[in-house]
């Protein structure tokens, strides 16, 4: 029997603290939102893991990349690495869960978001980007309209009443091998192709309110989720009381600690991929 609500993280090994951070506010403002967190990652400490489980119940996936990682261009890995293709697999989850609510980690819940599980007819609920499609892509897809409003992937809701969706599973990872040489931002850019091909009445997800950045002041004021997209983060220049506060309790309960990247280690990165071609 699947079980109802699941809130999906995907996210590197070395961003366990991130999460922690955002499950410490569920916990404080919706403990009930969902029946369990999930987390597609590529290699989280059992350490982590143990206290993760601790704030929430939390199941953990390694994620498996479908097909040959070199395939796709070495920018992308550098910048996003390959957890964000792991997005896809929210997908695949409403084999198990009702509904599936993904977000991202780089971010500050306000208030209790539990009203994001309300139904929609589509079954699909996402921010809209306030950009058009043909800005996902480095190159314009003839096969598509590049001008209509885009979607932006940093949260977005699935319900397994979504007409097709193991079709649209199937069609992201295809998609994205045919076209990983002209995605720019790659999932959002897959999902748009996706929303387009199986005509799809997207539910709009305010970003307003749920997706604010928390350096407008006015806007962030109010909304329920501050977002913190782009650089810098929470945890490398954006200051923020609340995660502040998270990010410590994380540490003194013994959770790994930010660690910046330094010049060295982008360049083992950079070796590292290139080996791998």
């Amino acid at each position: 029997m699947k079980k109802n609500r699941a809130i999906v993280f995907t996210i590197s090994k070395d961003l366990a603290f991130s999460v922690a951070c955002v499950m410490m506010d569920i916990k404080k403002l919706c403990p009930a939102i969902a029946d369990e967190i999930v987390i597609l990652h590529d290699g989280i400490s059992k350490k982590d893991q143990i206290l993760l489980k601790s704030i929430l119940p939390t199941r953990f996936i390694v994620y498996d990349f479908p097909f040959d990682i070199s395939l796709i261009p070495i920018n992308i890995l550098n910048y996003f690495t390959k957890m964000v293709f792991a997005k896809f697999e929210c997908l695949k989850l409403l084999d198990e869960y009702k509904n599936v609510l993904l977000t991202d980690s780089d971010v500050v819940f306000q208030r209790d978001i539990s009203e994001l599980f309300e139904y929609c007819n589509s079954g699909f609920k996402i921010l809209l980007g306030g950009n058009n499609v043909g800005s996902q892509f480095h190159y314009p897809i003839d096969e598509y309209d590049m001008n209509i409003e885009c979607t932006a992937s940093g949260i977005f809701v699935l319900q397994d009443h979504l007409k097709d969706y193991k079709k649209l599973y199937d069609f992201c990872y295809k998609s994205l091998l045919k076209y990983s040489d002209k995605v720019y931002l790659p999932e959002q850019a897959i999902f748009d192709i996706m929303i387009q091909e199986f005509d799809i009445d997207i539910c709009p997800i305010d970003a307003k309110v749920y997706s604010a950045h928390p350096t407008d002041t006015i806007k962030a004021v109010n909304a329920k989720i501050i977002h913190a997209y782009g650089q810098p983060k929470f945890w490398n220049g954006i200051q923020n009381d609340q995660w502040n506060k998270n990010y410590q309790t994380w540490i003194e309960m013994g959770g790994s600690k930010y660690r910046k990247k330094t010049i060295l280690s982008r360049v083992y990165v950079k070796l590292k991929n290139f080996l791998k071609l």
